[in-house]
């Protein structure tokens, strides 16, 4: 913590010691603390919030929760629990390599297998494939990104492509809460909206998070993402309200504070799109638009 430039008084307070006991362990390690005056406005961490977020993220509480405690977005626990320095949630243990499974990898290697169909024959994940890969010294750079186009890429890979770059490739939305995966077409920069991808805009799009932030997640442009949003027919929302981050929590809230409803189109079936309960419509703008182009008028 103290490397890291963490507040004394921060560093006291998510340890549960006091001022002075730092003080002496500081002068035996040769370390300088930082001890530059507290923010004094509304959304600054207090003292008390740290050691609330300490205590309960040594006990294994979710982001989630924790969040809900503390009245905070789960990006502002999730900072925040970086910035003190407080470990990371180790994964689930992997399933340990069998010669099997080694002579498997090889050989559809050999053939030149993508790793998301190998993945699902050795039933592991693509990251689990790419670090054994690494171990064996097949893959020389491990922070190469992956030439192969059946390797979704994590967003940070993906956000050091250009657009162009990105044909064909697939990658990971950026906090999101279900692990959603988008893509590009090969041919142009493009993607085909899944009902998983038009589900996760609307659940940010009534959490309040701007039109910027949820195009930097997805990795797509802002008109994209504006565009998608009028054909899904999801409400106006102040300028004020936005947010950078995304609270899934929040969304519920909004929904059920807005009434609003999910329903399906009466003219152009298995399309969804998001209306007040009473008084809203039963036919999109999407199929109004293609009604009006077949009369030609």
């Amino acid at each position: 913590m103290a490397r890291q430039g963490v507040n004394i008084a921060y560093m006291a307070a998510a340890l549960f010691v006091s001022r002075f006991e730092l003080d002496a362990i500081a002068r035996e390690e040769g370390l300088t603390l930082n001890r530059a005056p507290l923010r004094a406005n509304a959304r600054a961490w207090s003292l008390l919030d740290v050691g609330r977020l300490s205590r309960a993220w040594t006990a294994g509480e979710t982001l989630s929760e924790i969040a809900t405690r503390l009245g905070r977005t789960r990006d502002a626990v999730r900072k925040k629990r970086a910035s003190l320095g407080l470990p990371a949630r180790q994964g689930p243990a992997e399933a340990e390599w069998t010669a099997a499974d080694v002579t498997t990898l090889m050989e559809h290697r050999s053939r030149k297998v993508g790793l998301r169909r190998l993945s699902k024959i050795l039933n592991r994940s693509v990251g689990s494939l790419q670090r054994k890969l690494i171990t064996m010294g097949l893959l020389a750079d491990p922070q190469a990104i992956p030439s192969d186009p059946s390797v979704v890429l994590t967003w940070e890979q993906a956000s050091r492509l250009t657009p162009h770059q990105r044909r064909g490739r697939s990658w990971q939305v950026r906090n999101s809460p279900t692990g959603l995966v988008v893509g590009f077409s090969r041919k142009a920069c493009t993607t085909r909206w899944s009902v998983e991808m038009q589900h996760e805009l609307a659940m940010r799009h009534f959490a309040h998070q701007s039109p910027d932030s949820v195009a930097e997640d997805f990795l797509l442009s802002k008109r994209t993402i504006v565009s998608q949003s009028g054909w899904l027919h999801l409400p106006r929302r102040a300028k004020k309200n936005l947010r950078e981050g995304f609270d899934p929590s929040l969304s519920e809230v909004y929904i059920t504070k807005m009434d609003y409803i999910r329903r399906e189109c009466l003219g152009k079936r298995g399309f969804f799109f998001w209306s007040p309960r009473r008084g809203g419509r039963f036919t999109s703008r999407l199929h109004q638009q293609s009604a009006v182009m077949r009369s030609g008028d």
